[in-house]
């Protein structure tokens, strides 16, 4: 299961599976090459054809071509062999909508590096101020002050964002790995999804072909009058439903390739991307997610020291200026120079609050990543536990595989022989049919499973 952290997003399944089945089919008006066995009357000539190509499931898969489209929609999706999963990786990443998420927080990274760097701590302001007598005792008093006004940083206080603009970098950085890390799980699910459904179409391909053979042999058989009508309609009616079951497996590749191109923006896909099992046994401290969730707790700590020392921009200022005044009517202006120093003091039970929500989103980013670590651990836990029952399911579905192949080969003689009817060989067929499908797609999961165990143990291709 994937865990994603930064959307809705889960982690991968598995897919896909290629080769190509060649059956020699009987033309109208054609003779058979076991046309002498049928003479002969001999049921094995009318189903040998039939069960070694039933048989070769487990040697190949068959892929989708426009020639062999059921329903005309196709979404074509070649292989490429120096493609690699890095490389699709890095280009679904590079393309991704969060990507504007992360130049963002850089952005943001940079804007806090500017306030640190600035020499002031707030807004400049100009003062200006005119004082005169003339609406009350009128003695021609002035007064004229002018000044510049400077906030400067509090003790402490440029430390405080300096630390915050670091971590903001921080963050941005590792969010943006961990947002890499969660494209390789999207990317791992879809490649391992098409390849489960491309193998199921070539093994719903190949059942069809085989069907399809049977069919033409009773048909043939019907019409030499060794075989009942009734024996027809049967082969023909499961023709029918392999036919339906393979347009249902064609309709499915199409949607996992679409799915891959939609996410990948690719309009090819690499022919290899097994992965080795990671050595990693744990979640550890560096793990993508891990790092970033840490990043963004550090980023909250520092938050809100900055504003317990901030007292909600209440900055100490400096002014400078200049005062012009004179006392009396036509008396002579004295110019002065003017400076001031304001200091804030006290008044922490108004700044109290503020740093009570920044103290409450920091406990946000803690409790975030401390969920995040528990559900990674159940997925290794899950991870794990899939890959070792799907080795073991992987070694039962063969001998089930080899076992079925057997039986295979003993309900044809007994059909030969008239133990059994069609009927009961179909059956058997199915139960076959389905033992071959379950350890060719127990293969895959192996193989997707340990892709799975990568992903959530914070391997990044």
């Amino acid at each position: 299961m994937f865990i994603p952290i930064w959307g809705n997003i889960s982690y991968p399944l598995c897919k896909r599976g290629q080769g190509e089945l060649k059956t020699e089919t009987v033309e109208e008006g054609g003779k058979s090459p076991l046309t002498p066995l049928l003479q002969r009357g001999g049921l094995v000539g009318l189903f040998l054809e039939y069960a070694l190509g039933f048989l070769a499931l487990s040697v190949w898969l068959v892929g989708v071509s426009a020639e062999e489209l059921l329903v005309d929609h196709l979404d074509p999706l070649p292989y490429d062999e120096k493609l690699s999963l890095k490389q699709v990786v890095d280009a679904t990443f590079e393309n991704y909508p969060q990507g504007s998420v992360i130049a963002a927080l850089k952005d943001e990274s940079q804007a806090l590096s500017q306030r640190t760097e600035s020499l002031i701590a707030g807004y400049p302001m100009i003062y200006l101020q005119y004082i005169d007598d003339r609406y009350f005792s009128n003695q021609g008093i002035m007064q004229i002050q002018t000044g510049y006004q400077i906030p400067i940083w509090m003790w402490g206080q440029r430390s405080a964002s300096r630390a915050v603009a670091e971590e903001a970098e921080k963050s941005a950085n590792l969010f943006a790995f961990a947002l890499k890390h969660e494209v390789a799980g999207l990317v791992r699910e879809t490649l391992w999804n098409l390849k489960v459904m491309e193998n199921r179409h070539g093994l719903a391909q190949q059942v069809y072909d085989v069907s399809n053979q049977l069919f033409a042999t009773v048909k043939r058989r019907v019409e030499l009058g060794d075989l009942a009508r009734s024996d027809e309609l049967m082969a023909e009616s499961d023709l029918l439903d392999k036919k339906s079951q393979l347009t249902l497996a064609e309709a499915e590749v199409m949607h996992a390739r679409k799915a891959y191109m939609n996410l990948t923006r690719l309009d090819k896909a690499p022919q290899q991307f097994e992965e080795k099992r990671s050595v990693t046994a744990e979640i550890q401290e560096r793990h993508p997610a891990i790092a970033a969730a840490d990043a963004f707790v550090e980023r909250a700590q520092a938050d809100v020291e900055f504003t317990r020392l901030s007292k909600q921009g209440n900055q100490p200022t400096i002014l400078i200026g200049t005062q012009q005044e004179k006392f009396t009517r036509g008396g002579t202006i004295n110019n002065e120079a003017n400076l001031v120093l304001q200091i804030p003091i006290g008044g922490e039970a108004w700044n109290a609050p503020y740093v009570a929500q920044a103290n409450i989103a920091l406990n946000h980013k803690i409790a975030d990543r401390a969920t995040l670590m528990r559900k990674l651990e159940r997925a290794l836990h899950e991870a794990e536990h899939n890959l070792e029952v799907d080795r073991a399911t992987l070694d039962i579905a063969n001998q089930r595989k080899e076992i079925a192949e057997t039986h295979l080969r003993m309900s044809l003689l007994a059909f030969e022989s008239g133990e059994i009817q069609l009927i009961d060989y179909l059956k058997i067929q199915a139960n076959s049919q389905a033992a071959i499908r379950d350890a060719m797609e127990r293969a895959i999961l192996v193989k997707r499973d340990t892709a799975f165990y990568n992903q959530v143990v914070g391997v990044v291709p």
